[in-house]
């Protein structure tokens, strides 16, 4: 009995690693070599579906099987795509909005930071003014 529990489990865990399911959960970004369009299927090796998904879409991967993998883009849109056409990498358009996002937020910071400089030397002119109004008034 135990003999056949340990083949079953070895054949188990060779099965899951020849299929290759895993579930991830992580940031991916679709890709294409091609024309920028990422084709859809309603399962891993089906027929291809007629919508197809958009380059540098933002997705969540949730499972791998063989040669495809299962993304959730969007809120409630689940679909099997081609393992080739997910990237980690965020598109350069993607880097380049949270580059301007960041430097907008740097831009604001720097405007506080001179009126607080502007205000700082009003109020040192002042107090230069009164220690020297002080000093002669003494004289």
């Amino acid at each position: 009995m135990h003999q056949i529990l340990t083949k079953f489990a070895i054949g188990l865990a060779a099965g899951l690693l020849i299929l290759n399911v895993s579930v991830a959960n992580e940031v991916v970004y679709l890709k294409s070599a091609g024309p920028c369009l990422v084709t859809v299927y309603p399962a891993p090796a089906a027929a291809p579906l007629s919508e197809k998904l958009g380059c540098g879409e933002k997705a969540s991967l949730l499972e791998r099987q063989d040669r495809f993998v299962r993304v959730q883009v969007g809120e409630d849109r689940i679909v099997w795509i081609a393992d080739r056409n997910i990237t980690a990498e965020a598109p350069a358009e993607y880097e380049v909005l949270r580059l301007m996002e960041y430097q907008k937020k740097i831009e604001a910071e720097l405007t506080s930071l001179n009126d607080q400089v502007s205000r700082l030397s009003e109020k040192s002119s002042k107090l230069i003014d009164a220690l020297i109004a002080a000093e002669a008034e003494k004289k």
